[in-house]
């Protein structure tokens, strides 16, 4: 019992910590924009520089606009996976690989923030607030969380804040928020479903309009 409530606070003070970083994202939304993100980040012994120029675009989001790939029977299956979305989001904010094999929904679990915690993972905790940004996509998932009981903790509705992943929203947490862990699949849950909801929405609506442009 002791373990795990260490293993709780030491993440949340991680994502606590992580809000007053530049490009920075998870309890307390994400400096999303290009020319907000840090210019530079070490990936083993790479440095990548990231362009600065600001196209309004999110990183780790940008399928959701793109206008330039046609979608078809074949890649909208893919589009409208959510798992898909997590991964690809991961791999655009430029993620260690190691990190990038976690960014399934099937995989992303509290084992993982575990080990990541003691250092027996490959991906470090530190990239724990991008993983979750992307798990989310980005969206406020606070409705469904409250109907699916995620602030049913000891922290009540504090426990909310985990599941709103807006860019550039902030929230300050401290160890009161500690027992919304026990309900992080419920919070999974939510991202899965409404993820895939509005995707579905999304694309199809685009695949509709493309469809019917190509006919006239």
């Amino acid at each position: 019992m002791n373990r795990t409530i260490v293993i709780l606070l030491a993440v949340f003070f991680i994502l606590s910590d992580a809000c007053g970083s530049s490009g920075a994202c998870g309890c307390c939304g994400c400096r999303a924009k290009a020319k907000a993100r840090a210019s530079k980040r070490v990936s083993g012994d790479v440095i990548q520089k990231f362009d600065d120029k600001d196209d309004g675009n999110i990183f780790g989001l940008k399928v959701w606009n793109d206008t330039k790939t046609p979608i078809t029977e074949k890649n909208i299956q893919l589009l409208t996976n959510p798992n898909h979305l997590f991964h690809i989001c991961c791999e655009e904010r430029q993620l260690p690989p190691a990190c990038v094999q976690k960014c399934h929904f099937n995989v992303y679990n509290k084992e993982v923030l575990e080990s990541m915690f003691f250092r027996t993972s490959d991906c470090p905790i530190e990239f724990l607030p991008e993983m979750q940004f992307c798990a989310a996509q980005g969206k406020d998932h606070s409705s469904c969380c409250s109907q699916n009981d995620v602030d049913a903790t000891t922290a009540g509705s504090k426990c909310l804040t985990f599941c709103d992943q807006r860019p550039d929203v902030y929230t300050p947490i401290d160890y009161s928020y500690s027992p919304c862990l026990d309900r992080f699949e419920d919070m999974k849950r939510c991202f899965y479903d409404n993820v895939k909801t509005d995707a579905t929405k999304h694309f199809q609506t685009k695949k509709s309009a493309q469809d019917k442009n190509i006919l006239y």
